[in-house]
């Protein structure tokens, strides 16, 4: 990954053998990981070779969205929890 220097927040990524340029508010380290792990999941999904790469990259793409998808359920159930255990813990505090 390299940052373009005639337009701000700009870097240029390669993913799955193309260059592509990515505009983000986002820290460098952030774009890098985020295309690393697009590149990955691409190229992971099209190992068997049976697929060209818009295909690749659509069934990639179903996958991270579901992976997306369960850990916003995880954190939403992980929030629920922690509300219930402060709650519990305010109970405690106030039965003493």
């Amino acid at each position: 990954m390299s940052r373009l220097t005639n337009t701000p927040n700009a870097y240029q990524v390669r993913i799955a053998g193309r260059d592509y340029t990515i505009t983000s508010t986002d820290s460098p380290e952030h774009v890098r990981r985020a295309a690393v792990y697009a590149d990955r999941r691409i190229t992971e999904t099209s190992a068997g070779g049976f697929m060209n790469r818009e295909n690749a990259a659509v069934i990639a793409s179903l996958y991270m969205a579901d992976e997306l998808l369960s850990a916003q359920d995880d954190n939403t159930r992980l929030r629920r929890e922690l509300m219930l255990a402060r709650q519990e813990l305010q109970q405690l505090k106030n039965a003493k």
